[in-house]
């Protein structure tokens, strides 16, 4: 079951800083074209932040201002 995405200020992006402090929340990447894919911080580079997502088993650099923290229980891991 798919979770709502915690509540954001339109048009802010997740930061570098803010993914640092949530590895191993759950996010949603919404990549502005097809569909949103739920998944998991695993780690943070200078760039990008590292996600495994749903039925992956190796995490993918994902720009953080793609990403939106899941809410209400965003330490709970999906997998």
């Amino acid at each position: 079951a798919r979770r709502a995405a915690a509540p954001r200020v339109a048009g802010e992006s997740m930061t570098l800083d803010e993914a640092r402090a949530h590895i191993g929340a759950g996010v949603v990447y919404n990549p502005g074209h097809g569909r949103p894919e739920d998944g998991e911080i695993v780690r943070v580079s200078d760039l990008y932040v590292f996600v495994v997502f749903a039925g992956d088993r190796t995490p993918k650099a994902t720009p953080p201002g793609a990403l939106t923290l899941l809410a209400p229980h965003q330490n709970e891991s999906l997998f």
